[in-house]
């Protein structure tokens, strides 16, 4: 290769070497190109010292703290909210009991949206067993069923399904669990919670 080849533009010699004829130049970064680089490498200092000091690590507990006090002061105005719906007489529930079709309906339901945490019959997988007289929230009677459903038990992973059922659809479901309660079931679960006692 001729020597003016190995010229830059501002008359600067590259420093290169020749093998086998590739001639390999040794040219410096662009400016612009340095100052991005230089930027970065102080920027994540800058944030390793941010998110690792001892200022902002409070300063993130602090905020996530409040944020997690805000979601539970939601969920528990959300929760009275739906204890407070209408109360339903004792009795007027009960006659959903004998009523088949009532059920039937409840059946179904708990089967698609109940039985994968509940069991089949619910006899308990994951979630408690429905057949025993043993109850964790309420004393099993089908208005407290009916608060577990249409509020949830988000402690123990249990959805609150008022978005996504009718009341009368949850109404439906508590009286079919309510008629399951003292049945022998396969499987069934060790007792949780407190006795009740009819």
């Amino acid at each position: 290769m001729s020597e003016d080849k190995t010229q830059l533009f501002e008359d600067k010699l590259l420093e290169g070497y020749e093998y086998d004829g590739i001639t390999e130049y040794d040219n410096p970064c662009p400016k612009w190109l340095m100052y991005i680089f230089y930027f970065t490498a102080l920027l994540a200092v800058f944030l390793t010292g941010y998110h690792f000091g001892s200022n902002s690590k409070n300063k993130i507990l602090e905020s996530y703290a409040i944020k997690l006090k805000e979601a539970q002061t939601e969920s528990q105005v959300s929760t009275e909210a739906s204890i407070q719906k209408p109360e339903v007489n004792e009795s007027e529930l009960s006659s959903l009991l004998q009523d088949p079709d009532a059920l039937a309906d409840g059946r179904e339901i708990f089967s698609d949206q109940c039985a994968l945490c509940h069991g089949d019959s619910g006899q308990g997988m994951i979630g408690p067993n429905l057949t025993d007289n043993y109850w964790l929230h309420g004393k099993g009677k089908i208005s407290d069923i009916a608060v577990s459903i249409r509020t949830g038990i988000p402690e123990k992973g249990m959805a609150a399904w008022e978005e996504r059922m009718s009341e009368e659809e949850i109404l439906h479901i508590a009286a079919y669990i309510k008629s399951i309660q003292g049945t022998k079931v396969d499987n069934a679960k060790e007792p949780d919670g407190e006795l009740v006692e009819e």
